[in-house]
């Protein structure tokens, strides 16, 4: 089992005419820190994992993107139950780098987190 499968990621889905995507990660035991709550570090997986799916998917077979730089502001605590909302949207798409900001919400519409991913173009 890899990363990508243990945090337990339901969905991804990118909107490329509005360069924007949303995905969903369930919340398990894997995700906590020992006091119940969410761990930064797991937030910080799923946004740096999906914002390499989304650049990934705008790319030409010849470019992959590497994670450059994350920037991740945790706002409030999270309980491990339920699921984390990430919905993305492109700031820069250049020819070497990508920027996205990744807000991330709990089932209530509550903002825990905004995640900023850069990701590096590279050759394949």
């Amino acid at each position: 089992m890899n990363l990508i499968e243990s945090l337990n990621i339901e969905y991804f889905r990118l909107d490329p005419e509005k360069d924007k995507f949303e995905a969903k990660m369930n919340l398990t035991p894997f995700h906590g820190q020992p006091f119940g709550m969410l761990h930064g570090g797991a937030t910080c997986a799923f946004g740096e994992i999906v914002a390499g799916m989304a650049s990934y998917q705008m790319l030409k077979k010849s470019k992959v993107p590497a994670g450059q730089t994350l920037v991740a502001y945790h706002f409030k605590p999270k309980k491990i139950e339920g699921y984390l909302l990430a919905r993305g949207i492109l700031l820069h798409q250049g020819k070497r780098s990508h920027v996205w900001r990744i807000d991330m919400y709990d089932e209530n519409e509550i903002l825990i987190s905004c995640v900023t991913v850069t990701n590096a173009i590279v050759d394949k």
